[in-house]
């Protein structure tokens, strides 16, 4: 079969054009994905001011002591004279006994003790008789007459003890009679009260009243704080507290009042721990300086207990970008404005936000922290490629696939 002109003209036009575009898609868009790799440096400042090293830890706030106020002795409660939550002076009536049994104590003793003391004038008067007599006495009558004498010195003297024993019995039952109202030892805020009218001033420790009967000591009548000032106790781990001393600074916050920080100072340590789930703390003991406004016993509190600090004007870096060396030897890189000078320091403190630089470096030289590489991936051709890197015929999306035959523009 012939074929004519025109056909193969077409037909060998297309195979140079196919050729042509597949060549153009080689160079155009490679067949593999490429892979960028740039590493980019962090750097900082050497700055100055204060650097510092903390613990944290949480606890309550408390006043800084609570007072028990008791009854001395026993008896029914006549009045109670404050109120929870009130502010009291020193000195001032909390409450009151009912003093029936303790007035006729009173009254018995000075009974008694008026009795003794007759007896010891009527005991005098007859030793002041006795001597008289045995002082005219003649020899026959004068060793009666000592004989009274003698007798009459020693009504004296028993007379003189049952006067000081009763005096004794008095002052006791006037004590007890005076401890019938309680008054505050100390000035502060009532923060329990235990008693009610009525009912019994309760006892701890019991004994013997001047009146013969058994006197006690109650037990939290009323429980007053001092709250002139307030602490607050915190739990601290063992792993810290060898770090933590009494003088320490500290700061407080508290949960409940937003924004206020108090300063505190650490005023006692536990010598024990205590364990808890096999974790030992020491009870830390933090005093503030002052007491905001607002604040209540009770309250959560966070303590920021400063363990050491620099000077204010101390310089420091990141520690990141400090190197160590295996002799103890200490660098930083330091950025200058053609190049890296790799630059001896000393060390000072090591605190939160960074390490004092005690020598080597000025503030605000540039130093470096560290690189961080950045990895980049191109966007990758969809579809096939042979070993050689030639793009393969077929039906992917990425291939082409040439004609066969047809007609182009201009062909018939």
């Amino acid at each position: 079969m012939k074929i004519s002109r025109p056909v193969l003209v077409n037909t060998s036009l297309g195979v140079v054009i196919a050729g042509a575009i597949a060549a153009s898609l080689l160079i155009l868009l490679p067949a593999r994905a490429s892979t960028s790799t740039d590493a980019t440096q962090l750097t900082s400042t050497v700055q100055q001011g204060v650097v510092s090293s903390t613990i944290t830890a949480n606890g309550s706030v408390a006043a800084v002591r609570e007072v028990d106020a008791n009854f001395a002795v026993s008896g029914t409660i006549a009045s109670v004279d404050v109120a929870l939550g009130a502010t009291v002076t020193a000195g001032q009536q909390l409450g009151t006994l009912d003093a029936t049994e303790l007035d006729n104590a009173v009254a018995s003793a000075s009974t008694a003790l008026t009795r003794a003391t007759t007896d010891l004038a009527t005991a005098n008067a007859a030793v002041t008789s006795a001597t008289t007599d045995a002082s005219s006495a003649d020899p026959q009558t004068a060793s009666i007459a000592g004989e009274k004498l003698t007798s009459a010195k020693s009504q004296v003297l028993d007379a003189k003890d049952k006067v000081a024993d009763a005096n004794d019995v008095l002052a006791a039952a006037q004590a007890d009679r005076a401890n019938a109202t309680l008054v505050s030892p100390i000035a502060g805020l009532v923060v329990a009260v235990s008693g009610t009218v009525g009912g019994s001033s309760g006892s701890s420790t019991s004994g013997t009243s001047a009146a013969g009967g058994t006197t006690t000591t109650s037990s939290e009548f009323v429980t007053i704080a001092d709250v002139t000032a307030m602490t607050m106790t915190a739990a601290i781990a063992e792993a810290d507290i060898a770090l933590v001393a009494v003088g320490q600074t500290a700061a407080v916050t508290f949960p409940a009042l937003e924004d206020v920080t108090a300063t505190a100072t650490v005023t006692s340590i536990a010598p024990t721990g205590t364990t808890s789930n096999s974790i030992v703390t020491y009870s830390t003991t933090i005093t503030l300086d002052t007491i905001p406004e607002g604040l209540r016993l009770g309250q959560t509190a966070e303590v920021t207990i400063t363990t050491v600090a620099s000077a204010d004007d101390a310089l420091y870096v990141p520690t990141a970008a400090i190197t160590t060396a295996a002799d103890g030897t200490s660098t930083v890189d330091v950025i200058g404005d053609d190049d890296v000078t790799t630059t001896n320091v000393e060390l000072g403190v090591v605190g939160d936000a960074g390490t004092v630089v005690t020598s080597g470096l000025t503030a605000g030289q540039t130093i470096v922290l560290g690189e961080v590489a950045a990895t980049t991936e191109s966007d990758a051709v969809t579809g096939t490629t042979d070993q050689r890197g030639q793009f393969g015929g077929g039906t992917g999306t990425g291939g082409f696939t040439p004609p066969t035959g047809g007609t182009f523009p201009g062909g018939n």
